[in-house]
């Protein structure tokens, strides 16, 4: 994969590239930094919540009972659990939409709007563009979990118990804010739609709407799930789509992540460099 991502990278025609050794370094010291945690959660993760709502690692009695969240989160989770689907069944669609549809959709997507100017090996720089995205927002995400440890819905609410859908006692009850599925759903489709935008390809506009599609679903079965709050999948949107923004235009034909611009002419290829001296 590597000597394919090499292979006729420097041309004048594409309008993205990769620097590999870097690129690959930089996604794999990201999923690094989201699989160890998790290896390592009962001892990383906090005694207790630091985003509570309320008392540690208790519901709060009554239905509705609000106490010190806001109006925004609280209209949000009464009108959002159990809409449509029960907490146990969007949970599992949650993840399977996200790592079953829209991972697989990406990467094929990336791989195949390439733009008319791609040269070879196009699909696989275009691909890792994402994969990098991805892996650093997922990176950003994890750190913030650990930090904010804001309290779930459904222990606040005490509903995690008495459903007997989910255990208020795992690490994973106080990891809320902020929302990874819905991250990596935004960091995946904006990755993915900005890349194919600057590579001019005709499918930009289908990816974008693909984009907010994806990201909206996946954030409404987060609330339905009982497993977030409205700013704890916003917060998730907007780490995904500044990483799915930012990395994109690193690559592009003299950004930081792209490799120098080459002519191609009859004596071969040359460099062209332009500033103000």
């Amino acid at each position: 994969m590597i000597a394919v991502l090499l292979a006729v990278s420097l041309t004048a025609q594409d309008h993205v590239d990769v620097k590999p050794a870097i690129d690959l370094t930089i996604t794999g010291a990201g999923l690094l930094a989201v699989v160890i945690p998790e290896f390592y959660a009962d001892q990383l993760a906090p005694a207790h919540c630091r985003i509570c709502d309320g008392p540690d690692n208790t519901g709060l009695p009554g239905t509705g009972s609000r106490g010190s969240l806001n109006a925004v989160d609280a209209f949000f989770h009464d009108a959002m659990t159990g809409f449509i689907f029960s907490r146990g069944t969007a949970d599992v669609s949650s993840s399977v939409w996200v790592y079953g549809v829209l991972v697989p959709g990406a990467v094929t997507a990336a791989f195949l709007a390439t733009g008319p100017y791609a040269s070879e090996g196009a699909g696989w720089r275009a691909t890792l563009i994402v994969a990098e995205s991805a892996a650093v927002s997922a990176a950003v995400v994890q750190g913030l979990k650990f930090t904010a440890a804001r309290k779930r819905p459904f222990v606040r609410y005490g509903t995690g118990e008495t459903s007997g859908v989910y255990d208020v006692n795992k690490p994973d009850s106080i990891f809320s804010l902020p929302s990874g599925h819905t991250a990596l759903a935004a960091s995946l489709g904006f990755a993915t739609a900005m890349t194919a935008s600057l590579q001019e390809s005709q499918a930009a506009p289908w990816l974008w709407g693909g984009a907010a599609l994806g990201i909206v679903t996946t954030a409404s079965l987060r609330m339905m799930a009982e497993k977030h709050y409205f700013t704890d999948v916003a917060a998730g949107a907007l780490i995904g789509a500044a990483s799915g923004t930012i990395f994109p235009l690193l690559h592009r034909r003299g950004g930081a992540l792209s490799t120098p611009l080459v002519s191609v002419g009859a004596q071969g290829p040359a460099f062209a460099v332009s500033g103000v001296f």
